[in-house]
């Protein structure tokens, strides 16, 4: 698929959550304001669109050249409107879409402790198609690319020539890279991101080779099994 838009993915900032240390992934639980972002988390989002907003700057880029989808989750749509306020982008513009939400690890695992995404990732390393720890009401990695894939076709269809903010989450934003970058799903997470981190996708079109040499950055940043 060729790509038009220039896609930058930013992970919410550190929330409720995280600091619990608890899995939040169901909308009904994910939409509540107690599950919405940390103190901390909310000073990380604010640097990330302080962020955002020089590089656009550095790339000659009009603030009115951007559009910003966010999950419906309170601590993505947290994050989107205070990076938005930050980076000086009227948070009227940003836009909700369900296919930017979080992965569903199943009700079995929902309000659990975090270690409990271990076994899931690692189900995800076999097998694509494999449930998170067997759950089958949860989303498999490749049930998780189908709507990222979805997304990118009707981003690909609204839009030309535009920059595109994606606010979400870690397994969804780890699956969409992979999606993008044509690597295969057993590796998403090579492409764990740290709580409010902004990336560029480095593509004017999405690559079909596979990522190779890529360290596990869940391991190398000591992430193990939670995703702070």
């Amino acid at each position: 698929m060729e790509v038009h838009n220039r896609y930058w993915v930013l992970r919410h900032g550190r929330s409720k959550a995280n600091q619990a240390g608890i899995i939040v992934s169901s909308l009904e639980n994910g939409i509540k304001p107690e599950y919405g972002l940390a103190e901390t988390g909310k000073q990380q989002a604010q640097a990330a669109g302080q962020q955002l907003q020089q590089q656009l700057a550095q790339l000659g880029v009009p603030l009115n050249d951007l559009d910003i989808y966010s999950s419906p989750f309170s601590r993505t749509v947290e994050t989107a409107h205070i990076a938005a306020v930050a980076g000086g982008i009227n948070p009227a513009r940003i836009q909700e879409t369900p296919l930017l939400r979080e992965r569903f690890f199943g009700a079995a695992l929902e309000l659990t402790t975090h270690d409990n995404y271990c076994p899931a990732w690692a189900s995800d390393a076999v097998d694509p198609r494999s449930k998170p720890a067997g759950n089958q009401d949860g989303e498999s990695v490749l049930e998780v690319s189908a709507r990222i894939q979805r997304l990118f076709q009707q981003l690909e269809q609204q839009h030309q020539g535009r920059h595109i903010q994606l606010v979400s989450h870690g397994d969804t934003l780890s699956v969409l890279m992979a999606t993008f970058y044509g690597t295969p799903l057993t590796q998403h997470r090579d492409y764990g991101l740290q709580t409010a981190q902004l990336k560029a996708l480095k593509a004017e079109g999405m690559l079909k080779q596979s990522k190779q040499g890529f360290e596990d950055l869940s391991l190398a940043n000591g992430i193990a099994c939670s995703r702070e």
